[in-house]
């Protein structure tokens, strides 16, 4: 099959070169331009077994020029396509030209500035919880190129935090999914990169408005998704306004010392990483809290331990 593709690229690029094009990119950007205008007139009827949706997907892989010209309507095609209504088959496709963009360096200038557009128009729209097996799938593409999107800093955070509350909302349908343990882990991977690359703008609200979601997620099945938790709950306090707040520290704190019995050592391990890191915010109220949690342990010389660090942080 290889060798099959690897002839077909040479075909088309000595057929640029008969007809004095640079490259096989530029062929296909021409073509692209000349067929957008004809794709205008019908795109939103497209389903799955339209062929203009295909040649469209391979047009824009394999272009280069044309999709930084025709950017803007490549995606409102693409969300157009991605509807709730539209074909499963369609809108993954669609997710993955998204995610193909974002793999591709040269357009990530111009992802960057339309970049509170795809999320608004593409992304958190495919995030929202649907019934149905095949809206998982569609929920996890969509988290992947959220994710790219974060750890690439390819939209700004100033228009990242001006979708913040529109996020968190639906991520905690994707933190609760009882059925895809998978969801679960990339939604607390999003809350870790909000939390580091929203560290600017995110006030204590913000921080109000995510804590209980990760509380939940400290007794996740998933090991795995306990302990992606731990990192997250490390950067939360590492960020956290200080003082916070008397009543949600205590009952925060209070959960996450109860997970210092766990009988996994490497989960407890992470629990102590994430307390050390709380005894930073009004600690004197850590050192209560600590004092009165190592009566009812069943560890209670790791609560001393993390009691005299917390005092070493006082002097």
């Amino acid at each position: 099959m290889a060798g099959h593709v690897k002839r077909v690229d040479q075909c088309i690029q000595d057929l640029a070169s008969n007809c004095d094009i640079a490259t096989a990119g530029d062929l296909f950007s021409i073509e692209l331009s000349a067929l957008l205008d004809e794709m205008q007139e019908d795109y939103e009827a497209w389903d799955k077994h339209t062929p203009d949706r295909f040649i469209f997907d391979m047009l824009v892989r394999r272009a280069e020029t044309a999709v930084v010209d025709h950017w803007e309507t490549i995606l409102m095609i693409i969300a157009s396509n991605i509807d709730h209504d539209k074909d499963f088959e369609l809108r993954m496709d669609m997710l993955s030209l998204t995610e193909h963009f974002l793999m591709q360096t040269s357009l990530h200038s111009t992802i960057v500035f339309y970049g509170e557009i795809i999320l608004k128009m593409i992304l958190l729209p495919s995030l929202a919880w649907r019934v149905g097996k095949p809206n998982v799938s569609i929920r996890k593409g969509s988290i992947v190129c959220l994710i790219k999107m974060i750890e690439q800093a390819l939209v700004d955070p100033e228009k990242l935090y001006g979708c913040n509350k529109q996020l968190v909302t639906v991520l905690k349908c994707c933190l609760d999914d009882d059925f895809a343990s998978d969801i679960r882990f990339a939604a607390v991977v999003v809350c870790r990169h909000l939390l580091t690359y929203l560290t600017e703008q995110y006030e204590k609200d913000d921080y109000d408005l995510i804590y209980p979601e990760l509380l939940k997620r400290l007794d996740d099945a998933q090991d795995a998704i306990r302990l992606e938790t731990c990192k997250v709950f490390e950067i939360f306090f590492d960020h956290l306004p200080n003082p916070w707040s008397s009543s949600l520290y205590e009952y925060t704190i209070k959960t996450i010392f109860v997970h210092l019995d766990d009988p996994s050592e490497t989960i407890q391990q992470a629990v102590i990483t994430v307390l050390e890191k709380a005894a930073r915010v009004q600690t004197q109220e850590f050192i209560v809290q600590s004092a009165d949690f190592a009566r009812k342990s069943a560890r209670p010389a790791l609560c001393k331990s993390l009691t005299d660090y917390a005092q070493n942080l006082k002097s």
